[in-house]
């Protein structure tokens, strides 16, 4: 889950590297660092905390280097500390290494080390001691291209290395297996990022490292090997446009993500309007099991096209957490459709469960922000989301995206099986053209600043708003660190009542018109043991009978989730700005989720 770049050319490099790392901070933050030569001498700057105050650690005189390696880090092995952050050198200085990955086995090769005093509680300090004994002095390019291989097959786990070596200033050697890892290349200069959004935008063209490669760049040329031969890999041309990772005049990127949800949805059904679904709907048609799996904010989309096509279609949904699908040993194969949602297509748990799944004959669907993912490799059918590039680490506008991707397919279970069903394309077309988004922030605006100090929060729900309101939960804990849980409105009577009292703000969200009665027995439930009720929802005849109102648009019940979804995310947004908190980066998280 941390970033790694690095930069070899014409152009001063150390710039380069901390503006490239700028826009990986979003995989990380607990500490950053950046190798460069200075004055004929390999040189190691680190920080803990944001890219910044690595910055402030760079003298003028060290931005001479015309190569350089950098990353910015999400803690696995050690605290967030300059010792465990990279790069992270041999202990003769020899081997410098980034690393993004985990290093399963690494104990094993530590104990082999026994003549290294290790600084640091990281596997990629071990890597670059083991490389180092490997290399045994010889730093010859056939050498350590020939050890990079031998080693990295002994690996169980996950690495994108780049590496500097100390009697080496023109080339940065690389490897690849199971984290992301991409080749950039301009004239006069060679790059590698986790992520092309990170490129220099001189980059020309970008190749996406298959599994098992490895080779070294230099400023004219990049130089690829798999299993021992070197090979050829295909070239696209590189479009990544500047736009899509700026803030585009608002102070953070979960503000502006936001207002671009709705957008997010047009362009997604506009995408998959255009793509030929017809092999697609022969294997729906042909399975008698539907899974869907994800983590966190893309499971709760899972959930919401679950109780979607079961009412809509009558077809049965199971439904599991990317985390544990693979090892509850589910009864699938090849009468079975595995639908995986991942907004990055590099979420570990969720590529090992397709993994999985493709092993037992399943058939395999990905829903994915990034059509160069891992994801798209192992799952045959694809739908991909047109949400864009989205650094805060909530997902906001790819979670509406993706509610985008599951309706449009529940309109092709519609059209396979000849169901008719209560919405149409044009229903969620017209809905998220003509919406109002700014229509209650105000309001929303007086709950963040009433919530703010609150130590526990309640979110409570029937039907689709049970799972709506379990996103609402999940983005306030984000992001505000309030705790927050969410509860199904019938399932209170039944223990959750206990922790009601005239101190508890309760959220609740009722859009399902057949609900309200049910709902609003609750509410009294809640309100007669002093619980001060936000209530969300289009029915205004509740308003006058709840602490506090937030009055939504009414929409056809299946298509509420696109309209409550913006209120909810605008709470966590506007609560974590009045704590002072950045909500684009907090605590303890990272975007990209790419160790188990």
């Amino acid at each position: 889950m941390c970033g790694i770049t690095a930069y070899v050319g014409d152009d001063m490099a150390v710039p380069r590297v901390l503006a490239s790392l700028k826009k990986l901070e979003y995989r990380g933050y607990d500490s950053s660092g950046i190798a460069f030569f200075e004055n004929e001498k390999l040189n190691v700057v680190k920080s803990v905390g944001t890219i910044d105050r690595l910055e402030e650690r760079i003298c003028p005189r060290e931005k001479q280097s015309h190569i350089a390696i950098g990353h910015t880090r999400w803690a696995t092995h050690g605290k967030a500390n300059e010792a465990n952050a990279h790069p992270h050198l041999s202990q003769n200085k020899s081997v410098c290494v980034i690393h993004n990955g985990i290093i399963e086995n690494y104990l094993s090769f530590k104990s082999k080390l026994t003549n290294i005093n290790f600084y640091s509680q990281t596997d990629t300090e071990v890597f670059a001691n083991m490389l180092d004994v490997c290399l045994n002095q010889d730093f010859s390019t056939q050498n350590v291209l020939k050890n990079l291989n031998e080693l990295t097959k002994q690996i169980k786990g996950s690495y994108a290395f780049a590496i500097l070596l100390s009697s080496c200033k023109n080339k940065i050697y690389f490897a690849k297996q199971k984290s992301p890892l991409i080749l950039g290349i301009g004239k006069n200069f060679s790059m590698l990022c986790s992520d092309e959004s990170a490129l220099c935008e001189k980059t020309e063209k970008v190749i996406y490292l298959q599994d098992g490669d490895y080779g070294f760049i230099d400023k004219s040329q990049a130089q690829i090997f798999h299993s021992g031969k070197e090979t050829k890999r295909k070239q696209f041309a590189f479009n990544f446009s500047a736009n899509c990772v700026s803030k585009c005049g608002c102070e953070f990127f979960m503000e502006k993500e936001i207002k671009e949800g709705t957008q997010s949805v047009l362009a997604t059904l506009e995408n998959l309007q255009s793509i030929n679904t017809r092999r697609l709907e022969r294997e729906m048609k042909n399975s008698k099991k539907i899974f869907v799996v994800g983590c966190g904010t893309a499971l709760h989309a899972g959930e919401v096209f679950k109780s979607v096509l079961e009412k809509e279609c009558g077809l049965d949904v199971i439904l599991d957490y990317a985390s544990e699908f693979r090892y509850k040993k589910p009864n699938i194969g090849k009468d079975s459709l595995c639908i995986f949602i991942s907004q990055s297509g590099e979420t570990a748990d969720t590529l090992a469960s397709a993994s999985f799944a493709k092993k037992k004959g399943a058939k395999c669907l990905a829903i994915t922000n990034v059509q160069t993912s891992r994801i798209t490799k192992i799952c045959p059918y694809v739908l991909k989301t047109q949400a864009g590039v989205e650094v805060a680490v909530a997902s906001t506008k790819a979670f509406m995206a993706q509610l985008a991707a599951l309706y449009y397919l529940v309109l092709l279970f519609a059209k396979i099986y000849n169901k008719k069903i209560t919405f149409s394309l044009k229903n969620i077309l017209n809905l998220c053209k003509n919406g109002n988004n700014d229509e209650n922030f105000e309001q929303i605006a007086k709950i963040a600043q009433l919530i703010k100090d609150e130590k526990s929060l309640f979110f409570v729900g029937r039907g689709l708003d049970y799972f709506m309101a379990k996103e609402g939960a999940l983005k306030l804990k984000e992001v505000s660190y309030i705790h927050c849980e969410a509860f199904a409105g019938g399932e209170l009577k039944h223990g959750s009542l206990s922790l009601i009292d005239e101190n508890t703000f309760v959220v609740c969200l009722l859009t399902q018109k057949e609900l309200i009665n049910k709902m609003h027995a609750n509410i009294i439930e809640m309100q007669s043991r002093g619980a001060k009720v936000i209530l969300i929802s289009p029915f205004c005849e509740l308003k006058d009978k709840v602490f506090m109102f937030v009055e939504i648009r009414q929409a056809k019940s299946s298509l509420m989730p696109f309209v409550v979804s913006r209120p909810l995310q605008e709470l966590a947004f506007l609560c974590a700005k009045e704590k002072g908190l950045n909500p684009d980066m907090p605590r303890n998280l990272a975007k990209s989720v790419t160790v188990e």
